[in-house]
């Protein structure tokens, strides 16, 4: 893919008089606004990148990314046949959630609390997920330090019929509940499993630790400040915590053939009521990710895109350069020139860059059209619709 230096194309800018006789930082800041401006309206097969994603059963929200601009697709790997294909449907936050096309396995693009996740409902997995506890009995959960007491909870739930309710009371900051499993299980492959959690949040904590354990010396541990989807603790909401069991801290000697309990120790934790509610054992499948990255600039030294735009924290390098199509790189040099003349009296370049602009504008969008992916919905369909029950045959 071609490349061009933030210095090459301002050279290239003050062939005009008009032009060149403005200051370098607004040409710069102008060149960055051309670049958003085409972002706005399109994105292109240079900025594709392909990583990996862990899919989880009955798992729907994922992390993006940390350059994730939009989703292109997932897809299974070591695909030999048609079958073998993952076939998602790209749909709308709504109908995801709803599962509208129950038939098809589905992924979204979801806002969630300022946070953008992938949504995927992949119902070819399955995948291992073992039940760890249902959190129906509170008599198997020990509140100690800051959680003051537990209870069977029957209203506040977020699977099966109920959860345990704990109550906090901050004075240490440290609220631990420990949780005995009615029965322990083995595991030769936990390396290869996520330990899932449901909590309740009555205020976000600072952070929490996990530990799923053979017993109080023994034990797997980890500490998350975000949920499993990397959007952040929610107060007065369900949140899914997970520790890797691969990437975990052993402490002691873990005994895969004894999984017996767990920890949740909240950090932080205001006063307060939260819940807990599942905790799963569940295996993975690895999905190719497809995306747009946000990434248009390599900066100097760099070898790949890894920035988004010129202008920095209001640092500049001449020497980065603009990734892209030679199409896409006349594009952005015209329109900065365009929107640099926007108050100068001299009509007779403005035309001319008025009308290198528009070429280019054309020549662009000739070889590369609206490239963001399309979302897909359905109507709904009611057996028993009322506006039809009542039509004559035939109508």
């Amino acid at each position: 893919m071609q490349q061009q230096t933030l210095a090459s194309i301002i050279d290239e800018m003050n062939v005009f008089r008009d032009i060149a006789n403005i200051e370098d930082q607004y040409k710069e800041r102008e060149i960055d606004n051309s670049i958003k401006k085409l972002r706005r309206k399109s994105v292109f097969p240079w900025m594709i990148k392909k990583t990996t994603l862990r899919v989880f059963k009955d798992v729907l929200e994922y992390p993006v990314a940390s350059d994730h601009d939009e989703m292109f697709f997932l897809e299974n790997q070591n695909i030999e046949t048609y079958a073998d294909t993952a076939r998602f449907f790209n749909t709308s936050i709504k109908q995801f959630f709803q599962d509208v096309n129950s038939n098809r396995n589905v992924m979204a693009e979801i806002w969630k609390n300022g946070t953008k996740l992938i949504g995927v409902n992949d119902k070819d997995l399955g995948l291992e997920s073992v039940n760890l506890d249902t959190a129906d009995d509170a008599d198997r959960y020990t509140p100690t330090d800051d959680a003051t007491s537990v209870a069977d909870e029957l209203v506040v739930v977020k699977k099966g019929n109920s959860s345990v309710r704990v109550n906090i009371v901050n004075s240490s900051g440290v609220a631990t509940i420990k949780n005995i499993y009615r029965n322990s299980i083995g595991d030769s492959n936990y390396t290869k499993k996520y330990y899932f959690r449901w909590i309740y949040l009555n205020s976000a904590p600072t952070s929490i630790d996990i530990r799923v354990q053979t017993d109080d010396s023994n034990y797997l541990a980890g500490n998350v400040t975000t949920q499993f989807s990397g959007s952040s603790f929610v107060a007065n909401d369900w949140n899914q915590i997970v520790l890797d069991l691969n990437t975990a801290t052993e402490t002691g000697t873990f005994d895969s053939n004894t999984i017996a309990s767990d920890k949740i120790i909240l950090n932080g934790a205001a006063t307060g009521t939260y819940y807990l509610d599942d905790a799963d054992l569940k295996s993975w499948n690895l999905l190719d990710y497809w995306y747009y990255s946000t990434y248009n600039i390599i900066a100097d030294g760099s070898t790949a895109p890894d920035q988004e735009l010129f202008v920095r924290d209001g640092l500049v390098d001449t020497l980065d350069s603009l990734v892209g199509d030679k199409e896409w790189l006349a594009v952005v040099k015209y329109d900065a020139m365009n929107r640099l003349l926007a108050d100068s009296e001299n009509n007779v370049v403005r035309a001319v860059i008025l009308r290198e602009r528009n070429d280019a504008w054309t020549d662009f969008f000739a070889k590369y059209p609206d490239n963001i992916p399309l979302i897909t919905t359905q109507k709904y369909r009611f057996e028993n619709n009322p506006i039809l029950t009542n039509l004559p045959p035939n109508v």
